[in-house]
């Protein structure tokens, strides 16, 4: 990072700090190893059947006659910038009791410490540490979807890409309400600058956003992506909301641009929904749904909507 931007890491750093949650926790928190480079932090979660907190480690001994779960890889979101693993943590579990599957919660590194692709390597890097310690975790290599909202599912599109290009085979991956191109982006149109302010929190964004790699790459902006680079990738579920979400525009592109590659996708727009609807539609008790909103009844419909799409593979005709 450029040194006179590191008064605004460190004020990033300050704000996170003060509205970070000290929990505790439903996940399991772990640190994948990665050879020469930081590990990458996760949580993992098991469907509750033996406790909200019951999850496996790669030390745990296995019943050899468990039957293997699928696995989720859930990837949050907060403008690259702001939120963290634990931004999702009732969520998480959520997902794992409702799909009935692992999740592997990404607490990947935001843009302010390290500018892409970085936390597309880091989640990549997750994905293929736990498909090759797959027996460990009781879980199906086979059997992988990727799932990320808003700036999250910017980071789930491209690690996708990485993993196709590595020759990694995903079942599918789940884009919410995604952000999915730069171009023509104007950072500050979606925050309060105005002005002067403006014009240098557009030029902070650029250079803690794009420091390393061009904005036109299909990495980070595969709606803008030829057909040509998005094929081979893996099925893709595509969930929208209305509530004028200025992303909407994008994620019927990236469907679009899917489908003439060749990609099987499925496309849904929940038109009365708020962005961030998935992520944050949760109580403190994750038991309980009390004084349930419109939202609320809208995440469960889009999540049971997403359990019907197979996103794990076991059809023959979806991930094979």
């Amino acid at each position: 990072m450029k040194p006179y931007f590191y008064p605004a890491h460190l004020y990033l750093a300050k704000r996170r700090q003060k509205t970070h949650n000290n929990g505790p926790y439903l996940g399991q928190a772990f640190t994948v190893p990665r050879e020469g480079q930081p590990g990458v932090r996760v949580r993992l979660y098991r469907p509750a059947e033996g406790g909200a907190t019951e999850t496996a480690s790669k030390d745990t001994d296995k019943d050899t006659a468990a039957p293997l779960l699928p696995v989720l890889f859930n990837v949050h979101g907060g403008g690259w910038i702001f939120g963290d693993a634990e931004d999702v943590d009732l969520q998480s579990q959520y997902l794992a009791n409702h799909l009935q599957c692992f999740v592997v919660n990404m607490d990947y590194r935001l843009l302010d410490e390290h500018p892409f692709p970085y936390p597309q390597a880091e989640t990549a890097d997750a994905v293929c540490y736990f498909l090759t310690h797959a027996a460990a975790y009781g879980i199906d290599p086979a059997r992988a979807a990727l799932m990320g909202y808003s700036a999250g599912g910017h980071i789930a599109a491209g690690a996708a890409m990485l993993l196709r290009d590595r020759g990694v085979k995903l079942a599918s991956q789940v884009l919410g309400y995604p952000f999915l191109n730069f171009i023509g982006f104007d950072c500050a149109a979606y925050s309060n600058f105005k002005g002067i302010a403006a014009v240098a929190f557009n030029r902070f964004a650029r250079s803690v956003l794009f420091e390393e790699m061009a904005k036109e790459t299909a990495l980070l902006s595969p709606a803008n992506a030829a057909p040509a680079l998005l094929r081979g990738l893996a099925p893709a579920v595509i969930v929208s909301c209305g509530k004028n979400d200025p992303l909407l525009p994008q994620a019927e592109a990236y469907a679009q641009k899917l489908t003439e590659a060749g990609v099987k996708t499925v496309y849904r727009e929940f038109t009365s929904a708020e962005h961030g609807f998935l992520e944050h539609s949760f109580p403190d008790d994750p038991a309980v749904f009390a004084g349930e909103s419109e939202q609320d009844t809208l995440m469960r419909e889009a999540v049971e909507f997403i359990r019907q799409q197979d996103i794990f593979g076991t059809d023959e005709t979806h991930g094979a």
